[in-house]
């Protein structure tokens, strides 16, 4: 009975160590904030040194900011957004809700952006900093600022130049279509550019050096590639 008994308990201790790398890979941490001003984490104040896990929700005030590091990358989300982070395969994902985001990826890679189903992401291992911003339902501002980008949205990639800001609108194809009432019932969409005059990502790197400058010293802003 004895016996039986052990048996019992090493199977069920092998079973529940069984899935313990899953759990702490899901637990581990994605980066920490590297500064912070009217922000929350999952709705509580962001706080300098606190680590971001898979699944976090950030958000900021009309007057916030924060300033996120993850490996060799840096992400800041500007005033008044929001965005969920997760957790990819080759670094972090980040879902951007509403309002801007930027990034600076020093080897090109490690980073994904998702805003209104458009994947962002460096499209070469070369220094990257980009500026993306939800302006409506389907539309998007991207500023490539260096290192091309790639976008993707329903499996269709398409390559963004450094050095322009760009309007990027989802559109529907169907809609355009006069005979998609006899084919079969399939959503179909592409993307649309058009450019911007302005200076790509000008205002937003004015925030992060001042918001950055005031908890650290600026050596390690996402605006100085």
């Amino acid at each position: 009975m004895r016996a039986v008994c052990r048996m019992v308990l090493v199977w069920l201790l092998v079973w529940s160590l069984a899935d313990l790398p899953v759990a702490t890979a899901a637990n581990r941490a994605l980066g920490f904030v590297l500064a912070a001003e009217s922000s929350q984490i999952d709705g509580v104040a962001a706080e300098s040194g606190a680590n971001v896990f898979p699944g976090d929700a950030l958000s900021t005030a009309p007057d916030g900011g924060i300033h996120l590091q993850a490996g060799a990358d840096q992400i800041y989300l500007s005033a008044s957004s929001a965005v969920t982070l997760a957790d990819a395969n080759d670094g972090l994902m980040a879902v951007l809700s509403s309002g801007t985001l930027e990034f600076a990826a020093p080897r090109g890679a490690g980073v994904a952006i998702r805003a209104e189903d458009v994947l962002v992401r460096p499209q070469t291992p070369v220094a990257t900093h980009a500026q993306i911003t939800v302006l409506a339902d389907s539309e998007l501002k991207i500023a490539s600022v260096t290192g091309p980008l790639e976008l993707e949205l329903d499996g269709t990639p398409y390559t963004l130049a450094p050095g322009r800001t760009y309007g990027v609108r989802i559109v529907d194809d169907n809609a355009d279509d006069q005979n998609a009432e006899k084919r079969p019932a399939r959503r179909r969409r592409r993307l649309i550019f058009f450019l911007f005059l302005t200076a790509a990502g000008a205002a937003a790197t004015i925030a992060i050096i001042e918001l950055h400058n005031h908890h650290h010293p600026p050596s390690v802003s996402p605006s100085i590639p």
